[in-house]
């Protein structure tokens, strides 16, 4: 059974604005529903955001993988000129709506920078992940991936996960040969 729209919604506001639908009533309509095969990349249309509501994706600089983004998770395509794809790692439900759309609303409705605002600071802590991931020893990695990614070597090469936790390929497979015991 398909969940609402509503539904589909409801776990990227609650902790922000949990009335959201009350005190953004328009919120709803400006999140268009968007499907996406695997192996489709994201319109990347500047300042575009996206709530991925089901499926994974990546986000890479030209070849290299900078980050993952899970259902639940949000992707805001930066606003001004970057070297970034974004690339469905599984089939994908996202709903997607752009910077201006959500500063027409907020110019009648100051709630929606304040909901914004919080998911840029979400944004933003998704980054940092990775920036960790780089600092830390190369023995803590696999684990620090894995609890966040658990399915991720499904939808990945062992070579792009090498390349997204900066460590050469021998050691990675010396680590998966360690965890089979």
């Amino acid at each position: 059974m398909r969940r609402s729209k509503h539904a589909q919604l409801a776990p990227f506001f609650k902790d922000i604005l949990p009335q959201w639908q009350d005190d953004i009533p328009e919120l709803s309509s400006l999140l268009q529903a968007e499907k996406f095969v695997k192996g489709e990349h994201l319109v990347n249309d500047w300042g575009d955001l996206y709530l991925i509501a089901e499926g994974l994706f990546g986000k890479y600089e030209k070849t290299c993988p900078v980050r993952y983004a899970l259902a639940g998770e949000s992707l805001m395509i930066p606003n001004q000129k970057h070297n970034y794809r974004f690339v469905a790692l599984s089939d994908c439900l996202t709903f997607r709506t752009s910077f201006r759309q959500l500063e027409e609303i907020n110019a009648h409705n100051p709630k929606v920078f304040y909901l914004y605002a919080h998911l840029k600071d979400q944004q933003l802590r998704y980054l940092d992940y990775r920036h960790k991931l780089l600092s830390l020893h190369n023995q803590d990695k696999y684990d620090f991936v894995f609890d966040h990614y658990p399915d991720l070597l499904a939808h990945i090469t062992q070579k792009e996960l090498a390349q997204f936790m900066g460590i050469s390929m021998e050691l990675l497979r010396r680590m998966m040969r360690d965890r089979e015991y």
